[in-house]
């Protein structure tokens, strides 16, 4: 087979130019072959991850590759965990999350929340906070979101003045609803930043 001389000039081209600089800053591709260690729970069963940084978060995006009708494969990504590596590496959190409540089932009582992040809570104690952390810690709680109802159980691992950070255990169903409300939560506060984004 010959190539005609615009197929080869095509080629010479692809192979002999150099890139316009700024056009690599603001494309930049890298590979990492290990998730860290904290986010391989959160991330569920996902053989592949898709890392995207934006300012200083990084947003992980589980994977997974469906092969169709015809053979081909179709890669779905999921709801990412989105992590704040400003100082120590954490699960971001928003602040009084709007349309978000955390409701005790036992004592027909919503529960003041504070902070919320993919992996637990801080909440605000009205009355005494040893009583109080008893009772988080055999309620029946349930996570009320704007597209789903998620019935958790949180283990208190913090408290100061009249607050109590929990984190959620046994959190399997409805960790995607809490993902998904997050990262429209982080889309819209920090809308800025997704500016010239697709996801």
């Amino acid at each position: 087979m010959e190539l005609s001389i615009e197929e080869l000039d095509f080629f010479k081209g692809i192979f002999t130019e150099t890139p316009d600089k700024s056009q690599l800053k603001e494309h930049k591709l890298s590979i990492q072959t290990t998730i860290p260690s904290n986010l391989k729970n959160m991330l569920g069963n996902s053989k592949l991850t898709l890392l995207s940084e934006i300012h200083h978060y990084q947003l992980w995006f589980p994977v997974t590759l469906n092969v169709n009708e015809i053979g081909e494969f179709c890669p779905e990504l999921g709801v990412p965990e989105i992590i704040d590596i400003q100082g120590n590496q954490r699960s971001w959190r928003v602040n009084t999350p709007e349309n978000v409540s955390i409701f005790n089932l036992c004592q027909n009582q919503e529960i003041e929340i504070l902070s919320l992040s993919s992996t637990g809570a801080t909440f605000k104690v009205h009355g005494s906070k040893r009583l109080f952390k008893q009772q988080l810690e055999v309620a029946s709680l349930e996570m009320r979101l704007p597209d789903n109802n998620i019935t958790l159980a949180i283990d208190p691992v913090r408290t100061h003045d009249n607050i109590i950070a929990a984190k959620f255990k046994n959190f399997e169903q409805g960790k995607d609803s809490l993902r998904k409300y997050l990262y429209n939560s982080h889309r819209s506060l920090y809308s800025d930043l997704y500016q010239n984004i697709n996801l």
